[in-house]
């Protein structure tokens, strides 16, 4: 379960800015996680829920923003949001992805 470790790291971090921002209580975290990344939010959002306790971080509400990878043909620029080993405009098996592999720290709030 490496959502454990990913949960330490991301409670390291914030901990850490919030510290250098003054900030008591974190009462929301806002995260970006692609579909692609391996990364199963509700794991995730448990094994963060159990490392808080006790800090700064405890109860906080984790608002996760799912990204949906986009494929597009190197052949003739079509885009498609499924993982297709194809093109299905023009066959090309020459397919570049961007997007759906991050996991971001996009903000937290607190007081």
């Amino acid at each position: 379960m490496h959502e454990l470790s990913i949960a330490e790291e991301l409670l390291h971090l914030i901990e850490s800015r919030a510290h250098q921002e003054g900030i008591k209580k974190v009462d929301q975290i806002n995260l970006r996680i692609g579909e692609l990344s391996g990364v199963f939010p509700d794991s995730l959002e448990f094994a963060f829920e159990v490392l808080s306790k006790g800090k700064i971080t405890e109860g906080a509400y984790i608002n996760i923003e799912m990204v949906t990878p986009k494929f597009q043909c190197i052949n003739c620029g079509n885009y498609t949001a499924s993982v297709v080993e194809k093109c299905p405009t023009c066959s090309s098996s020459d397919m570049n992805f961007s997007g759906g592999d991050e996991l971001e720290i996009i903000s937290f709030e607190g007081d």
